[in-house]
């Protein structure tokens, strides 16, 4: 029984053994050259992973990639974009980018070095720092702390260098190593048979103040994008390696040869940590615009995932997707798509040339014109997106005036604001100098008003007078004449009844008014004293 159990657990050891590790297919969609554990193929090709860490190495045409990519449960597309390397690296021969960056020292964590800037404009020596120690021991000049530039001296190589107008011959012999460094020589102004002139190399970054190296050496305190090195080639110094990055982006290492008198490299750090795409493959979104080269958003709800310009091919995981498309001169498109599982999907997006012109003109002229957010004076022209727009005119002593308008992308348009004046109303009173109160306004007569149309109510006073009351009525576009004669305070007791008038009523407002009698004045006073005396007696 126990031979029996024995070879029964040997046979499931060896089914386990053989069974063959499980594998994911990740897609390099680029073209050049792969390398992933000790696979290597040509792009694009699908190779079959384990599942776990990887280091990736990608090379199209002069430039390398380096990067580290998780392999898990999903099948992942990797996408290296050649033409933004191209655009990101200029003047290396060829280069290395580390994508997952390297830790390096920081402009603000270096104090600058004790040594003062050398005057080379002036006496015949040149104060010298250590410098790189490959391929043959170097110094350092420094040539300008400001504008960071600096003169690299080979150990016995005689150099001819020109800095801020004057020339200068360098010869230095160097000993020891950057534990113990020592230096013999100088610069002066005598000429040297033979001497090697270097090459003046612009360093450029974005971001700045990324930290330099050449040939694996870096200054403290002063290599730091952006500046200059004056570089000595020979047969034995060909080319140089130059590194740059800052913590946060990938870092750079690239081949620098002689290429006459002047050479810039110049790093676009931020772009480069774009480059590499990793993402899972499960369906396929394919976007094209007319016209073409539109730029392209695509959001997940509310997060955006994607920007480029069409046309484009993604692969996606499988979910609805909004699409907007926007380019200069034509009207945006937004759309909606979903994306299938293990499928493709294309979209196609038409745009509308933009702007609309719209043009306003008003009777009389000189109104300002309000659309939207923007203002003019009519006549006047406005380009604006389609839409529908409220087109308002607005001119002092006229009633407003506007019109609802749909405008669509490259149409012209005319809109033509009739203006009405706005009701006026002349008062005149005898005696004058008398207070007028109107629709909101006041005034002194002799005096005109514009007030809105309508019916409103008139208010006349002036001190010693009877005020007057009125309702009058005033129509757009016309003006009405109002003449008022006051009364002098007296005992009489007038009803105020209100006046009619027309747009040109002259008539007297005393007609309005009803006397009574001072005769009757003491009866009607009895009356009352007799029913306030009863009132008071039932009360008691």
């Amino acid at each position: 029984m126990g031979k029996l159990r024995r070879l029964f657990l040997l046979s499931i050891l060896f089914s386990v053994l053989m069974t063959p590790v499980s594998s994911v297919p990740v897609l390099f969609q680029f073209q050049g050259q792969i390398s992933v554990g000790n696979l290597s193929a040509t792009a694009p090709v699908l190779l079959n992973l384990s599942v776990g860490e990887w280091q990736v190495e990608a090379s199209i045409g002069d430039i390398t990639v380096i990067f580290n990519m998780s392999v898990g449960s999903v099948p992942l597309v990797v996408e290296i974009n050649g033409s933004l390397l191209d655009d990101s690296l200029k003047g290396f021969s060829r280069a290395i980018v580390f994508s997952d960056g390297k830790r390096v020292p920081a402009l603000e964590s270096e104090e600058m070095p004790s040594a003062s800037s050398p005057d080379w404009t002036t006496g015949e020596g040149a104060s010298l720092m250590i410098g790189p120690s490959k391929p043959v021991p170097m110094g350092t000049v420094i040539l300008s702390h400001s504008t960071r530039e600096y003169l690299l001296l080979p150990g016995g190589l005689p150099v001819a260098a020109e800095y801020a107008g004057v020339k200068k011959y360098c010869l230095i012999d160097i000993s020891g190593d950057k534990n113990s460094w020592s230096a013999y020589g100088s610069c002066s102004r005598q000429p040297i048979s033979n001497a090697t002139i270097p090459v003046p190399v612009g360093i450029t970054s974005k971001p700045a103040n990324a930290t330099v190296y050449v040939n694996g050496f870096h200054l403290f305190g002063e290599w730091f994008t952006p500046m200059r090195l004056y570089l000595p080639f020979t047969s034995r110094l060909s080319s140089y390696n130059v590194s740059l990055g800052t913590n946060g982006y990938p870092f750079v290492s690239g081949v620098v040869v002689s290429a006459g008198r002047n050479l810039t490299l110049q790093v676009d750090l931020l772009a480069l940590s774009r480059s590499v795409s990793i993402h899972p493959k499960e369906g396929t979104l394919r976007v094209s615009t007319t016209p073409p080269n539109a730029s392209i958003a695509i959001f997940a709800g509310n997060q955006k995932v994607f920007s480029g310009r069409s046309p484009l091919r993604l692969s996606l995981p499988a979910g609805t997707y909004t699409i907007s498309a926007y380019l200069a001169g034509y009207g945006g498109v937004v759309k909606n798509v979903t994306v299938p599982a293990n499928g493709s999907v294309s979209l196609n997006m038409t745009l509308s040339s933009l702007p609309a012109e719209l043009n306003v003109v008003t009777v009389p002229p000189g109104a300002k014109v309000k659309v939207g957010n923007r203002t003019c004076t009519s006549p006047c022209s406005l380009n604006l997106t389609a839409g529908v727009y409220n087109v308002s005119a607005f001119l002092r002593g006229y009633l407003p005036n506007s019109t609802l308008i749909h405008l669509s992308p490259g149409t012209f348009r005319n809109v033509s604001l009739n203006l009405v004046k706005m009701p006026v109303l002349v008062v005149a009173t005898s005696p004058a100098g008398a207070t007028v109160e109107v629709g909101g306004g006041e005034c002194i007569t002799p005096c005109n008003l514009s007030i809105m149309p309508g019916n409103h109510s008139l208010k006349v006073e002036k001190g010693g007078y009877e005020e007057a009351f009125m309702i009058i009525t005033l129509r757009a576009g016309e003006v009405t004449h109002i003449n008022i004669t006051l009364r002098k305070t007296s005992d009489k007791i007038f009803t105020r009844t209100p006046i009619k008038t027309s747009p040109t009523s002259n008539k007297n407002p005393d007609q309005g008014y009803k006397e009574i009698n001072n005769k009757w004045l003491l009866p009607a006073a009895l009356v009352l004293l007799l029913i306030i005396a009863l009132v008071l007696r039932r009360k008691r």
